[in-house]
């Protein structure tokens, strides 16, 4: 008897419908050495080759190797994290709680970064299920949707943190995005602001900055302001490029008094733009960061800030995962609070 057999579709398996990575290359017109080099997450193979062995791993079900498998037939406390990027310390409190935490529960942590780009995450996902990982935690609400039914076909759970909202996922810790722009936007006009700008995270494939920009601009049409009035610059995460940002809002005219920074790393360049060209913190123009991030105290002058429990955040979802299914109680939320931190970068509307 054949150690083989064919399928519908050409790939040939073993009886016991296991897909192996030849029947993934099968699928995807590619070779085998191709098919590993893109679920290894090797960057040099082309855009349309890599969608295509994606794809193909998706539609087949492929679970990377055959030990990965017997791995999760037994318990292997093993605890995938995807964060967007290790720079600035915007996740190291989050994640310093999780492996914290879970070391404490005898669990342990693999972590990967995607730089904020959902198809890199959606290979960084395969290779931890490769490794035998039995959750994932994952950043906000917003992933491809291959991605998270890839993780529930493996059985891996997924737990979604910087949201109250499960969404696709099995469980979130976090908190309300919109809401804390929403109390930015009520501060800045209890100072009587009326020309105000924001300078957000880029806000295509991240929820998270998309709902810190439409609960400020919410926040500000609740309280008499349009918000075709307000002038929103998107930019990622770089010193840099609160830098640029700030330049192009503060030659508008007549420019904003108050600007509201999606994180603290692009107020931080808002500041040094403002220092280095004569503009006065807080008398001409107030600024407000977000995260409350070591940086916060130290430019200067120093931030007003939204302060976000990123510890506990970590700490909260290690303990979600080290429930037992008769402790899981369908999906499990744990919503934390923000909280404005107020300091010297912001002050009352210039008369």
């Amino acid at each position: 008897m054949s150690s083989e057999e064919t399928s519908s579709d050409g790939s040939t398996r073993s009886p016991a419908g296991v897909v192996r990575l030849r029947d993934v290359a099968l699928r995807a017109g590619c070779s085998v050495a191709t098919a590993s080099r893109v679920l290894n997450g090797n960057n040099k193979v082309g855009k349309a080759e890599r969608e295509r062995v994606l794809a193909a791993a998706t539609q087949l079900g492929y679970v990377p190797n055959s030990s990965a498998r017997a791995l999760r037939s037994q318990s292997t406390r093993l605890v995938g994290a995807i964060i967007p990027t290790l720079d600035h310390a915007i996740y190291a409190k989050m994640v310093d709680g999780l492996q914290e935490q879970l070391s404490a529960l005898g669990m342990s942590l693999i972590i990967n970064t995607s730089e904020y780009d959902l198809e890199r995450e959606k290979t960084q996902a395969r290779i931890l299920v490769g490794r035998g990982v039995e959750s994932i935690v994952l950043v906000g609400t917003e992933h491809d949707p291959d991605t998270t039914r890839y993780l529930r076909d493996a059985g891996v759970r997924q737990i979604y943190t910087y949201t109250c909202v499960v969404d696709g996922g099995d469980a979130a810790v976090g908190f309300d995005n919109s809401a804390a722009g929403r109390m930015i936007a009520n501060y800045l006009r209890d100072l009587n602001h009326e020309r105000i700008a924001m300078i957000a995270g880029v806000t295509k494939g991240n929820d998270r900055a998309r709902l810190r920009r439409d609960g400020f601009l919410e926040g500000l049409e609740a309280s008499g302001l349009s918000a075709q009035d307000v002038f929103v610059i998107e930019a990622p995460y770089k010193i840099e490029n609160g830098i640029h940002a700030m330049q192009s809002l503060m030659q508008t005219y007549p420019r904003p008094t108050a600007v509201f920074c999606g994180s603290d790393i692009l107020a931080a360049g808002a500041v040094k733009y403002c220092n280095s060209h004569g503009i006065r913190i807080p008398d001409d123009v107030s600024i407000v960061g977000f995260d409350d991030l070591e940086i916060a105290e130290l430019v200067d002058p120093s931030l007003t800030t939204v302060h976000v429990p990123a510890k506990q955040m970590g700490e909260h979802a290690a303990r979600m995962l080290s429930k037992t299914p008769s402790e899981k109680s369908g999906h499990d939320v744990h919503e934390l609070q923000t909280r404005l931190i107020v300091r010297a970068s912001t002050g009352p509307a210039p008369a």
